[in-house]
């Protein structure tokens, strides 16, 4: 931990020991330099596999190949994509003249 403190020039050992707890919000700034220093991705070091899918398929392709990764991409893109209805407009509240909702 103090070779990277030392190699991102964030501070002390001890200041990426309180990131590491929770104790220190660390910026995007400080948390891309840490990822750049161990050789990650950003992202790798925002996830939480155990929150939602999303997360976790973004977990999965950390231990994919590249080729395997841009198959799957290249799949996505060929498939069809649904048409979706346009969303519709929330219809305003309706107010009496006097501005007063009615009572109900």
């Amino acid at each position: 931990m103090e070779q990277l403190a030392y190699e991102s020039e964030l501070g002390s050992k001890g200041h990426l020991s309180n990131i590491e707890r929770g104790l220190a919000r660390p910026t995007i700034y400080t948390l891309k330099v840490l990822a750049d220093r161990l050789e990650v991705k950003l992202l790798d070091l925002v996830t939480f596999p155990d929150e939602d899918d999303r997360q976790r398929l973004i977990d999965a392709t950390r231990r994919m190949s590249r080729g395997a990764i841009r198959k799957i991409l290249k799949e996505e893109a060929a498939t069809p994509k649904k048409a979706t209805a346009p969303a519709k407009k929330a219809t305003p509240k309706r107010r009496r003249a006097s501005g007063n909702k009615r009572a109900g």
